[in-house]
């Protein structure tokens, strides 16, 4: 298949240097692991609810400026996915990992710059914050996105490789980063020396890049190179080839690509609510609320990273048996469900809950959470094929971040209008919350059951 002009522009150093040094195995083989160290490094934005207290006390911002800040973060992630998706089915991962090398350095190092000059800061330089924020979750996407990419074109058949590693090493990407962020060298007195965080991530972005940059530009000399390529080389760079927009305008048009957006929007919205509101869920059921949230984040974060490995095995293995992998999305669903329905026991209780039960809450919850973002790409994968995953996986991830917003603003509106009066250890104003949630479960089952008999028609093998 021929390359875009963009993509033969970007990769044409790796094409012409790559075939001299590694064979085609060992080319597939350092593509792969490059893709997961990118993956692994991709999510450290999440780290930014731990620069509030330094941001407050070196350059006076207030609560308001900080989650400004967070929400252009997010703007940037959950918003440019389908536009990333699209350019990538276009241009190759390539050009995703370009775009992320040429956001995330200049953006961290501008930040960095900022916070060590405290005395220019004034309303413009929290402006070029915002905007450097916005840009580094545009990157953060772009370089997740071209590693997951990356995976799934080099083995599209072994689900396993492809989606479920890619997707574990960006879920322990925040664990990694909170590690690394605990070393003395990044703390000054009391206080996280941002100005040092950002300039150390914007080298360490650097060398990923350039890791992200062989990876993608490999994959463009494996799966498009044509025979006497060093002939193609002279020739007129070529357009993005008109099958590409047929795919993606019969995508489009697809209803069961909505279905599925929708089943993604009613199940991973309660699911993303769970992780942000986690502290104030356990100030309401628990005496000891901050050993609790601290002990629940860490289950939390274990069950979902062991959740997407399993995932991906439990797929490779129910394919090679001949057997759909819907039952593995359905049975996460519905884990998902009871994971609604425990804490709608737990806060609808006047007594306060043992504490097993409240870590095997947060242990169902990280399964189901990192279960259903393995098992979602993946039936995408098998449904649409590799050569549209970008555009087709990109654009459904405007789901999660709209029903996450709708849960998240529902259960503010119950919290504030019903609990804010609570004392610790009273849950029972938050359960209306839970009982829409185990609802919307119910319906995105419902949903999704009608989208694999509309797949069932079409002889897909979902």
């Amino acid at each position: 298949m021929a390359l875009s002009s963009v993509e033969r522009w970007l990769s044409y150093y790796v094409r012409a240097l790559l075939p001299h040094v590694l064979s085609k195995e060992s080319s597939y083989r350092m593509a792969y692991v490059f893709s997961l160290v990118s993956a692994m490094c991709s999510g450290f934005v999440t780290l930014v609810a731990l620069y509030s207290k330094p941001w407050h006390s070196q350059l006076g911002y207030s609560s308001w400026q900080v989650n400004l800040i967070v929400s252009a973060a997010n703007l940037g992630m959950y918003l440019t996915p389908p536009v990333l998706g699209v350019v990538a089915d276009d241009h190759g991962p390539i050009a995703l990992s370009t775009l992320a090398i040429g956001g995330f350095i200049p953006s961290y190092a501008c930040v960095g710059y900022l916070f060590n000059h405290p005395e220019s800061s004034n309303w413009l330089a929290f402006r070029v914050t915002l905007v450097a924020f916005l840009f580094i979750g545009i990157s953060t996407s772009a370089l997740y996105f071209s590693a997951l990419l990356t995976c799934a074109k080099l083995y599209p058949e072994r689900k396993l490789f492809s989606i479920s590693l890619p997707t574990t090493c960006y879920g322990i990407s925040s664990v990694i980063g909170s590690q690394l962020l605990r070393m003395p060298f990044f703390w000054s007195s009391t206080n996280l020396d941002l100005g040092r965080v950002f300039n150390v991530f914007a080298c360490l972005y650097a060398a990923v890049g350039l890791l992200a940059w062989i990876a993608t530009g490999t994959v463009s000399l494996l799966h498009h190179c044509e025979p006497h390529d060093e002939i193609a080389e002279q020739e007129p760079l070529l357009p993005v080839p008109p099958e590409e927009h047929t795919r993606q305008k019969n995508f489009f048009k697809d209803h069961i690509a909505y279905l599925l957006a929708f089943s993604m929007l009613l199940a991973l919205g309660p699911l993303e609510m769970f992780v942000a509101d986690m502290g104030s869920l356990a100030s309401l059921i628990a005496m000891n609320s901050t050993i609790l949230s601290n002990q629940l984040l860490s289950i939390y974060a274990v069950s979902s990273t062991v959740a997407r490995l399993l995932t991906g095995l439990a797929t490779d293995v129910f394919t090679a048996k001949k057997i759909s992998p819907k039952w593995i999305l359905i049975f996460h669903l519905f884990l998902a469900m009871v994971s609604q329905l425990f804490v709608l026991v737990i806060t609808s209780t006047t007594t306060g809950p043992p504490e097993w039960q409240l870590l095997s809450m947060g242990s169902i919850f990280g399964i189901a959470y990192g279960g259903l973002y393995t098992i979602y790409p993946t039936v995408v994968l098998i449904a649409w094929g590799d050569k549209l995953f970008g555009t087709a996986y990109g654009s459904m991830m405007v789901a999660p971040a709209i029903g996450a917003a709708i849960s998240c603003l529902s259960y503010a509106k119950v919290y504030d209008a019903l609990c804010t009066d609570s004392g610790k250890g009273n849950g029972a104003c938050i359960a209306p919350v839970y009982k829409m949630t185990a609802t919307q479960l119910a319906c995105s089952i419902a949903v999704t059951m009608v989208a694999f008999r509309a797949w069932k028609r079409r002889n897909l093998p979902l």
